[in-house]
């Protein structure tokens, strides 16, 4: 057997061994082994073989296949099922060994290399992989805890539970106004309100029905959104019907924290008198309005609405009002998202063109959501 100690860590060739593979000094130890094992398997082998157990068509196997299987031009004989335990030992002990710096064996790394971007099938492994190995992302919220973030109609199968109350600036006129509402389909949500004195207790109040029907939803990069919108009721204490108000509920968000809004519940832009206000011969004014809010959201759970109306535009029985000139009415409120199911507001409103001290105005009130939010 060729000795093969001392060899340099260039990589050579024995060809004087049973294993003519490429070595170097890390497995030479290895190989020299297992090359004195086979050569002594191969002497009892070759006498086993020369034995009537094989038949003299094997012993005279071509010489071009024996060549295949020995180091050397003497022939040898072919090994029969070969092991595949021996052939992954061979292979191991005759891959150069990786090894970090201090001589301990690295661990393969198991990172993927980035896709071929020239590849087809590249950016589909890749993607089948991060779907095997990630877990599945959380469903998306229905009705988020950010205000700016939520549909203007209540999600389908989710009902609203609300109530507030109200005062002017001295508290001499006080009253309450609970609301219901419930999410028909993710696009038509209904929305009851009644408001009566708690002051001066009077349980007879105004009970109005707002519908919300969505336009557009997710329009312009998902920034804008439309709502038509539809109200009316009954006052039980003037025994008259209450106008009938008809317009769109817009919010358009400028960023993930801005937004410009209009027509939300109760501000619609079109109002048409239904009855006098059971004062006999009273007008029955119509007219159109242009509210316009701002809304802010300051972080996740908190946020801000300031109200306004720019004018209103006589149509009929009614008068023109612009603002800055003839009413400068304003509101803020400000909603904060306690649990994901329950809202806490509070708002502090005035017209700034008309004694503001006087014509100040408070509420506070909360929101709770039931259902799949």
């Amino acid at each position: 057997m060729a000795s093969i100690t001392g060899v340099t860590a260039e990589l050579i060739i024995d060809c004087n061994s049973m294993f003519p593979v490429r070595i170097d000094q890390e497995t030479s130890e290895c190989i020299a082994i297992l090359d004195g094992i086979f050569r002594f398997l191969h002497i009892l082998l070759t006498r086993f073989y020369r034995t009537d157990t094989v038949s003299q068509s094997a012993r005279n196997a071509p010489r071009s296949t024996l060549e295949l299987m020995t180091s050397s031009n003497k022939p040898r004989i072919v090994i029969r099922n070969f092991s595949f335990t021996a052939l992954a030992m061979i292979a191991w002990c005759a891959a150069p060994a990786a090894a970090d710096g201090d001589g301990k064996t690295a661990v393969a790394s198991t990172a993927t290399a980035p896709p071929d971007p020239g590849d087809p099938g590249a950016g589909a492994g890749a993607t089948t992989t991060a779907t095997a190995t990630s877990e599945p992302a959380a469903p998306a919220a229905r009705y988020p805890r950010a205000v700016i973030e939520r549909p203007l109609t209540l999600p389908g199968g989710v009902a609203m539970l609300g109530a507030d109350l109200t005062s002017n600036n001295d508290g001499s006129a006080m009253g309450g106004a609970p609301v219901i509402g419930y999410g028909i389909t993710d696009d038509l949500e209904i929305q009851v309100p009644y408001v009566f004195a708690t002051r001066d207790f009077e349980a007879k109040g105004s009970l109005n029905f707002d519908l919300g029907y969505k336009l557009l939803r997710g329009a312009l990069d998902g920034k804008l959104e439309v709502i038509a919108r539809a109200r009316t009721g009954y006052n039980f204490l003037a025994k008259a019907a209450n106008p009938l108000m008809v317009g769109v509920h817009v919010q358009y968000n400028i960023t993930d924290k801005l937004a410009v809004i209009s027509g939300f519940p109760s501000t619609q832009q079109l109002s048409i008198a239904l009855s006098d206000g059971g004062a006999m011969g009273a007008p029955k004014p119509i007219d159109l309005s242009v509210p316009v809010s701002v809304g802010y959201q300051a972080t996740p759970l908190l946020y801000f609405q300031l109200d306004t109306k720019l004018a209103r535009f006589n149509i009929s029985d009614s008068s023109n009002a612009y603002i800055g000139a003839d009413t400068t009415p304003v509101a803020l409120t400000a909603v904060y998202n306690v649990l994901h199911a329950l809202d806490v507001q509070a708002s502090i409103g005035t017209d700034l063109s008309n004694s503001p001290g006087d014509a100040l105005s408070f509420l506070i009130g909360a929101r709770y959501y039931a259902g799949q939010l």
